[in-house]
């Protein structure tokens, strides 16, 4: 069923019309549309090393290493726009080995150190750096050295050391990746809404681990945010939803004008605890009861702009969107998965997805304002999803052990089982999936073939990496296997 609500007739319909259309102007404009927030500007502290040697014989007998190092510096700096989150501890040309150790003290506390490689010369990683147990990039242009071969032997001593080899300069900004990601989180914030407290030895792990802080609020907090929004802000805020909607089905102005609210209310609420991504247990708040709307909007909103929002307080699936979303700059979709054997597919389903799932900078994708389906009420979104394109499905367990796979994205069905916005994944082996689940339900989609970075990642943060569809998860230590649906 169509409702019938448009721009038009939801600003007609309110008794303060004129002063909504005055306030949407503002919101076209870029005012008040686009809330004040914006991921933190955090700096990550990486230590940049450029080693080079006059005379190396590799990769020439002789070699200008100062007009080396004036283009080194030179790409960094049409890169910095892409680094705007580092500041550089520079610590200038190496030539020797020796001399590594007379910067070992100005690294110490890096959240990383970048190894610019111009010859050969080093032979060996130098044990004053892999000695600080920061996490190290090679950065290895083709024809520079051959120190590329000492990396496999050291990663498995467990030294945080990794090479990236490529004759692209602008691949430095994804060589740095794991290190900026782990520096964000280190500054990162998660609030957690809910009748009911964090767990806190989960709170603790993640805050050891990663140096993540949650925060827990409750019911009470909530309300007092969403009955602290301007009603003509709600109203302009409604307006620009169905503004940008293809259609809106069964969502009501009184639905709409709801939902609005909480989503400027879970803004204001990320904005004011200067947190990067909130968690609510909304269905358990019984916030519709409560009088107030769902936060599906504000969610995607949130995830839209680089920040987050994740359904039913998952913190698992929170600081997986987290992870990601500093390691690729992409939001995730978290989904409640099924199997079809019979095209080898697993298809995603939720009521909350961002409208850029691509990134922030990329253009929004269509959506229908819908009803939160498993109670039909209040507005949620239904997103039609890019297809023809890899994902990546992922799931941080504990703060050591993260599950992850690929696939294909064929299909992004507008039905009405299963929750408003789907995603129909194809995988190789369907099968060994369901043979092996663990951990709950909820699973996170991400677009891209993000297996690099992911493992890059997990070896500097230590963290365990475990392929679903490929290993044998149900002999894993560590893994949940509750005997009821959770997520």
């Amino acid at each position: 069923m169509n409702n019938g609500i448009t721009r038009r007739t939801f600003i007609e319909g309110s008794a303060a019309g004129a002063a909504s259309l005055g306030l949407l102007g503002a919101l076209q404009n870029g005012s008040a549309a686009e809330p004040p927030l914006a991921p933190k500007a955090k700096k990550v502290r990486v230590g940049k090393i450029i080693f080079g040697v006059p005379h190396p014989g590799w990769p020439m007998a002789t070699v200008d290493v100062e007009a080396e190092r004036r283009r080194v510096e030179g790409e960094l700096a049409r890169l910095q726009p892409q680094l705007a989150d580092i500041e550089w501890i520079d610590c200038g040309l190496i030539s020797k080995n020796a001399e590594f150790e007379g910067i070992k003290e100005k690294l110490r506390g890096a959240d990383g150190i970048l190894i610019l490689q111009l010859t050969m010369g080093m032979r060996r990683l130098p044990s004053a750096i892999l000695e600080l147990d920061v996490p190290t990039v090679l950065f290895a242009e083709p024809f520079c050295g051959h120190e590329w071969c000492t990396i496999a032997a050291l990663q498995q001593q467990g030294k945080l050391i990794d090479c990236w080899a490529s004759s692209k300069f602008e691949d430095v900004v994804r060589a740095v990746s794991p290190i900026r990601a782990l520096g964000r989180l280190k500054d990162a914030k998660v609030l957690h809404v809910s009748q009911h407290q964090a767990d806190p030895a989960y709170v603790k792990a993640i805050e050891e681990k990663f140096g993540t802080e949650i925060k827990s609020l409750g019911p009470d907090d909530l309300e007092a945010a969403y009955k602290a929004v301007d009603e003509q802000a709600a109203r302009a805020e409604a307006e620009r939803w169905i503004a940008g909607a293809e259609k809106v089905v069964e969502p009501t102005r009184d639905d709409m004008l709801k939902a609005a609210r909480m989503a400027l209310a879970v803004m204001e609420m990320v904005r004011a605890e200067q947190a990067d991504v909130i968690t609510i247990n909304c269905l358990g708040m019984k916030l519709v009861e409560r009088d107030m709307g769902y936060p599906c909007l504000g969610f995607a909103k949130l995830n839209d702009l680089g920040l987050g929002g994740v359904c039913e307080a998952d913190l698992k699936s929170t600081m997986t969107h987290l992870i990601f979303s500093y390691l690729v700059g992409k939001p995730g979709f978290v989904t409640d998965p099924c199997f079809d054997y019979s095209n080898s597919t697993i298809l995603h389903a939720h009521c909350v997805a961002a409208t850029k799932m691509l990134g922030p900078d990329e253009p929004a994708h269509p959506y229908i304002i819908r009803s939160h389906l498993e109670d039909n009420r209040s507005a949620a979104l239904q997103v039609k999803l890019p297809v023809g394109r890899k994902v990546s499905m992922a799931k941080l367990i504990g703060s050591d052990q993260l599950l992850f796979s690929t696939g294909d994205a064929i299909d992004s069905p507008l039905l009405d089982r299963g929750c408003r916005t789907k995603l129909t994944v194809r995988v190789p082996n369907p099968e060994k999936f369901m043979e092996g689940w663990t951990s709950g339900l909820h699973r996170v989609i991400f677009y891209g073939d993000h297996t690099r970075d992911i493992e890059r990642f997990c070896r500097f943060a230590r963290v365990r990496l475990l392929r679903e569809g490929v290993d044998d998860l149900l002999e894993e230590q560590g893994l949940p296997k509750p005997p009821q649906v959770q997520a």
